[in-house]
C-alpha cells in the first residue's frame, strides 16, 4: 500500500537544492564560472530560507514537528537499523531527521561565507577567514549529503522501500503499522490491532 507523504513543494525543494549545490560545486574552482557561482549559492540560499519557512507553516510529515531533532533518538534508531530491527517511518526516521538538520544548517552557513566572499568581506569579517570558513563548510556539507545518500540506499535496501522514487512521486510505501502522534506530534509506530 502507498501513502502520499511528500509534497510538491518539499519535491521541488529537494532536487532544486540537488541541481543548485551540484552546479555551484562543478563551478567553483573556475574565475570564468565564478559569477553563475554565486547565482547557484544564491538559488540554493533561497530554497533553504523557503525550506524552512515551510517547515514550519507546513501540516504533515515536512513540518519539522514531525520529525524532531534528537541525537538519541537518531543513534538508537541507526543501531536498529544496522541489527535489522529498526521500525519503518513514513516520514523522516530520526536519523534521517539528523541528516536534514545537519544539510540546512551548513547550507546556510555555505551561501552566507559565500556571500561574504562574493561581495570581498565586510567590515567586521575578514575575506581570508570566510575563504577558509565556505571551503570547508562546502566540503563538510558534501560530506553530510554523501552520507546522506548512502543511507537512503541502505534504508531503501533494509526496508524493500525506493525512497529515491518516493522523493520524486510523493508516495512511499506503507508497512504494518500505523502511526500515532503523541502530544508533541512526534511520530511513534505502532502495530496495528485487529
Amino acid at each position: 500500500m502507498l501513502r502520499y507523504v511528500w509534497d510538491p513543494f518539499i519535491r521541488i525543494f529537494h532536487w532544486s537544492l540537488v541541481a543548485a549545490f551540484a552546479y555551484a560545486f562543478y563551478t567553483h574552482d573556475s574565475m570564468w564560472d565564478r559569477l553563475h557561482h554565486a547565482y547557484a549559492g544564491y538559488v540554493a540560499g533561497t530554497l533553504i530560507v523557503a525550506r524552512i519557512i515551510w517547515g514550519i507553516i507546513s501540516t504533515g510529515y515536512a513540518n519539522f514537528h514531525s520529525f524532531p531533532l534528537n541525537p538519541v533518538w537518531a543513534l538508537k534508531h541507526l543501531y536498529k537499523l544496522i541489527h535489522g530491527t529498526a521500525k519503518h517511518y513514513i516520514g523522516h526516521n530520526p536519523t534521517g531527521a539528523i541528516a536534514i538538520y545537519a544539510m540546512l544548517g551548513l547550507g546556510i552557513l555555505t551561501v552566507g561565507s559565500g556571500c561574504i566572499v562574493y561581495n570581498n568581506g565586510w567590515d567586521f569579517i575578514d575575506d581570508e577567514m570566510a575563504k577558509t570558513l565556505h571551503h570547508y563548510v562546502t566540503w563538510t556539507w558534501l560530506g553530510v549529503v554523501v552520507v546522506h545518500v548512502f543511507g537512503v540506499i541502505f534504508e531503501s535496501i533494509i526496508n524493500r522501500d525506493n525512497l529515491i522514487w518516493a522523493m520524486i512521486t510523493g508516495c512511499k510505501r506503507v508497512c504494518s503499522i500505523e502511526e500515532r502522534f503523541d502530544q508533541k506530534n512526534t511520530p511513534f509506530p505502532r502495530k496495528k490491532t485487529r
